[in-house]
């Protein structure tokens, strides 16, 4: 979720993208008792035990108004890592790493896994117009409809106007958490509310009504609703247990309060954003599992499958925000990296160099912690691969 304050072209740096825009003022008071839940991993050398205590360190410190938890989840030869710190709600308990907490964007990533590994069984071709998918009078109704592809759905470069831009769909979310949201309708405020950003693979511009058409694509081609695709053609492969798709599927266990400023969306009906661009609910440690998975050979039979959701288009080079099918290409301390990160602050980056996967959240959106949030990544990003980080860690 993004308003229109946000600059559509979405950058990518270290921590990935920055994928929100309203900012709601107000301070967090996060109790003071409140403190870091680690679940140590075995570890044997000293140079370890060093990197645990600078990950717990940035936790702690990350932790203060207007951010009221955080959890981090690291692993990757000879390293595991699984942490929290601060409060589940403001004034509540204290914050676990088993805590679930709703993904946002990093939906994306495994929406574009689950089209391709029906790409891979012959269901769903990339390159064929969306038309061969969806209604024909759904089509017709979109601007270039005729021309648009599934694979142009997939990496935001089918110049499609992103209703999250609309500053009146924004503030009607807000105004009316408890409304239940249909795929159709987020579609259609889209096409009421605004032009296309250009013609097909003409550009590149983040929109998340392209990812709401291809959960429908994704339906119609694998012949089952959403959320049953995700789990047999992803969570259950990669043993994803506390992950779901809200709304559609029960909870499996407790989920963090998310923070939009001082505002608690634990109870906003999650319609809004639960149908191809988010909805997904994790925990750090199954967000692990699926970078896992996903770059060490265990979710795609063939390996150039992966190749092709990495390879950034030329659009989004020209953009200065690289991006594949579903994810971005970062720079880690000068590696590549890929990841995606999440209006509510949700995060996941895999460094295939180094075999590392570094996922989690901040429970307070991205653009009012957006300071703290860039600084907590790099920062566990640069220590989690040996370096120090940008600045001195004192716990709070």
């Amino acid at each position: 979720m993004r308003s229109k304050n946000h600059h559509h072209v979405q950058k990518t740096c270290l921590l990935g993208a920055v994928l929100a825009g309203v900012v709601l003022g107000g301070g967090l008071a996060v109790p003071a008792h409140a403190r870091t839940a680690h679940v140590p991993a075995a570890a044997a050398h000293s140079a370890t035990d060093a990197t645990d205590e600078q990950l717990r360190c940035l936790l702690d410190d990350v932790v203060k108004p207007p951010v009221p938890g955080a959890i981090l989840t690291v692993t990757g030869p000879g390293r595991a890592f699984d942490g929290a710190a601060g409060v589940y709600e403001l004034g509540g308990r204290a914050l676990r790493s088993s805590d679930a907490f709703r993904t946002a964007s990093v939906t994306k990533t495994m929406t574009a896994a689950v089209a391709l590994r029906l790409a891979e069984r012959g269901d769903l071709r990339l390159d064929a117009p969306i038309s061969e998918y969806l209604d024909r009078k759904l089509v017709a109704r979109i601007p270039y409809g005729s021309r648009i592809t599934v694979r142009q759905l997939l990496d935001h470069t089918a110049g499609l106007y992103d209703y999250v831009g609309d500053e009146k769909w924004f503030q009607y979310v807000l105004d009316h958490p408890d409304k239940t949201w249909k795929p159709l309708e987020l579609v259609d405020w889209a096409l009421r509310s605004g032009k296309p950003y250009f013609a097909p693979a003409k550009g590149y511009h983040y929109s998340d009504t392209g990812y709401v058409l291809a959960g429908m694509v994704i339906e119609r081609a694998g012949r089952e609703p959403l959320h049953r695709l995700y789990r047999s053609l992803l969570l259950e492969p990669l043993k994803m247990d506390r992950t779901y798709l809200e709304w559609w599927e029960p909870h499996r266990g407790p989920r963090a309060h998310n923070y939009l400023g001082e505002r608690d969306t634990y109870d906003y009906n999650p319609t809004f954003d639960t149908f191809g661009g988010g909805g997904l609910v994790s925990t750090g440690t199954d967000l692990n599992r699926f970078m896992r998975g996903l770059f060490e050979g265990k979710l795609f039979k063939n390996p150039a499958t992966l190749r092709t959701m990495v390879r950034s288009t030329p659009q989004s080079v020209k953009a200065g925000s690289p991006y594949g099918l579903g994810i971005a290409r970062l720079t880690a301390t000068g590696e590549a990296a890929y990841g995606h990160s999440g209006f509510f602050g949700a995060f996941q980056i895999y460094v295939p160099k180094q075999r590392l996967a570094m996922t989690g959240t901040l429970t307070q959106a991205e653009t009012v912690s957006k300071k703290q949030s860039s600084e907590f990544i790099e920062n566990a990003l640069r220590v989690s691969l040996g370096k120090a980080p940008a600045g001195p860690c004192a716990r709070p």
